[in-house]
């Protein structure tokens, strides 16, 4: 494997000075908004993540002591774009805000189990997944500056040069991404979830999945063996799946073809194991993934 090297430092997130309160002063509903959200607010506020980490995003249900908190805190910021139908019950909240209207939204790409999910979770037009786009990382940092600054009464000057900061090293991890994935000798990746269409647009790859937006439909007979017969006939040697989905269906492919299984992460939320690491070593993790099974130079 050719190793790249990891976008300057990675921040680990472990306990700070401030003690974890029953009411925290920003929740957030998904793992990016949430790193952001740290990066910016430092020790000035403290911010948690409404989903507990190891749990997946689109099927997690708030209990009635989650939504208190929700209502208690100064500010939830949700995704939005279809991603966590259970917000809908959060929505009329004073101190809500959906993220999705700050950033640049990808039509769906309806093909495979798509058409079947009509009436799912991901009953929109748009693909929610949208935070996998460097350009809309960078909107919602910007967007975060305004509300912290307003809603929490924090220096907007000290603000502004986090995420100034921050805005720099996804400007470094989208060149080394542009970079690495300039010349592969592949074009396309097959995953279970079909999760990763923004970094396919802005990185020139295809994508091909097993189910559709929500991972929790399992793909028919048909979709299991087209996507059999493409992964050897453009010679792909690596197939993934990510960590909050069984990997059955995609192991029977690989299976079936010869080739290998990974994991690669959407960054809806985090595992266990990966607590401690940052939108960047992530980011950084899928890259060396992508260019391995893209056959990059």
């Amino acid at each position: 494997m050719l190793m790249i090297g990891i976008v300057a430092a990675v921040v680990y997130f472990g306990q700070t000075n401030r003690a974890r309160t029953a009411q925290p002063d920003v929740i957030v509903s998904t793992y990016a908004l949430y790193d952001i959200s740290r990066h910016l607010l430092a020790h000035d506020a403290e911010v948690q993540i409404l989903i507990p980490f190891g749990r997946d995003v689109h099927t997690f249900e708030p209990t009635p002591g989650d939504m208190i908190r929700v209502e208690k805190s100064r500010l939830f910021l949700y995704s939005g774009a279809g991603l966590e139908p259970w917000t809908e019950q959060f929505r009329t909240f004073a101190n809500a805000v959906d993220m999705s209207r700050f950033v640049r939204l990808q039509k769906r790409q309806m093909h495979h189990e798509d058409v079947q999910e009509e009436g799912h979770h991901h009953e929109g037009a748009y693909d929610p997944h949208y935070w996998l786009d460097i350009d809309n990382m960078i909107a919602l940092t910007k967007a975060m500056v305004p509300l912290f600054a307003q809603k929490l009464g924090l220096d907007a000057a000290v603000l502004h040069k986090r995420a100034a900061a921050y805005i720099d090293r996804l400007k470094v991890l989208d060149g080394l991404y542009r970079k690495r994935l300039s010349h592969c000798a592949l074009d396309t990746i097959v995953v279970g979830h079909n999760a990763f269409g923004y970094l396919g647009e802005r990185y020139g790859f295809h994508v091909e999945a097993l189910s559709g937006l929500s991972p929790d439909r399992l793909p028919d007979a048909k979709t299991m063996a087209a996507l059999t017969d493409l992964v050897k006939r453009k010679k792909i040697k690596t197939v993934f799946y990510e960590s909050f989905v069984s990997d059955k269906t995609v192991s029977s492919i690989a299976r079936e073809a010869g080739v290998r299984v990974d994991v690669l992460q959407p960054l809806a939320n985090i595992t266990a194991d990966e607590i401690g690491a940052d939108y960047f070593h992530l980011m950084n993790r899928n890259l060396l993934k992508l260019h391995d099974a893209l056959e990059c130079r």
